[in-house]
């Protein structure tokens, strides 16, 4: 701001009609409104003067009052020229902080609200993750249970066709150890040579013993793989949070399975030993 001011920011200048109908021009608002001129032309007048004095031509007088008048109204409008670039100052700093306090506030925004956005997508990402991640492990615990299902269900059917084997065997069994008790108790035939028809019979026995054991054998096996089976069944199972299917009664079957194979091996051995008692009381007799 210039000392005098903008020309646009002057305010009108006021005009006072004095009581002679002559026009005092108004620099500034708060200049005073007494037409100072008049006050000192009227001090002179009315005042006691040298009769020397009243010869000085009344434009000296007029031009001295002007002047006066003119470095009073300079006076007042300097102070208020430093008072309004005092205040232009002022209201120019206090702008420039709230600017940059506005510009700090906004980019500060800006910031969070990228923070923001960033942890949203991530967010996101890692949420889509996790779903992902979790579907698939859904898909490959199923895929294992559907898998672990239909070997369970093949390990069953092997277990029921051994199983009816087996009781097919006992049956053979059986019906032999019944014909060789008939076969003891019938007279034996002429010709035919007791010790030959014994050692028929023990080598039948063998091959059903064998047969037998081997039998169990292959249940063991198929036990012990439908056990591991069925141990990985369940930890798929219990890994989906699925109901358990109720475990089959495999311990118990398989139970009766070896009481009923240990009563026919023992079978077999009696009937061994009915084999042995004629060539023992042979020998004790001493006959061929």
């Amino acid at each position: 701001m210039s000392r005098h001011g903008d020309t646009m920011d002057r305010p009108p200048v006021e005009r006072s009609q004095t009581p002679d109908n002559r026009q005092t021009h108004r620099l500034y608002p708060s200049l005073p409104s007494t037409d100072r001129y008049q006050v000192c032309a009227a001090d002179r007048s009315r005042g006691g003067h040298h009769p020397d004095s009243r010869t000085e031509s009344d434009g000296d007088v007029r031009m001295k009052a002007q002047i006066l008048l003119l470095q009073e109204q300079r006076q007042e409008l300097l102070c208020i020229n430093e008072k309004w670039a005092k205040e232009y100052r002022t209201m120019v700093r206090y702008y420039k902080e709230r600017v940059q306090e506005l510009k700090a506030s906004l980019q500060r925004d800006h910031t969070e609200e990228e923070e923001e956005e960033e942890e949203e997508v991530v967010r996101e990402e890692g949420g889509n993750k996790a779903w992902l991640s979790k579907k698939v492990h859904k898909e490959k615990d199923g895929d294992e249970l559907l898998k672990a299902e239909k070997e369970a269900e093949e390990l069953r059917a092997q277990t029921r066709s051994l199983t009816r084997r087996g009781q097919h065997q006992h049956e053979e069994i059986r019906r032999l150890n019944r014909a060789l008790e008939e076969a003891l108790q019938t007279p034996r035939p002429l010709g035919v040579s007791g010790e030959t028809l014994q050692d028929v019979w023990k080598h039948q026995a063998e091959v059903y013993k064998e047969d037998f054991l081997k039998e169990r054998s292959d249940r063991v096996k198929l036990k012990e793989k439908y056990l591991e089976q069925e141990k990985k069944f369940r930890k798929v199972q219990s890994q989906l949070t699925w109901t358990p299917a109720p475990r089959p009664t495999l311990e118990s079957g398989s139970a009766d399975e070896a009481a009923r194979a240990h009563r026919e091996v023992t079978e077999v051995r009696h009937v061994n030993q009915r084999h042995d008692q004629p060539r023992r009381r042979r020998a004790l007799n001493g006959e061929p």
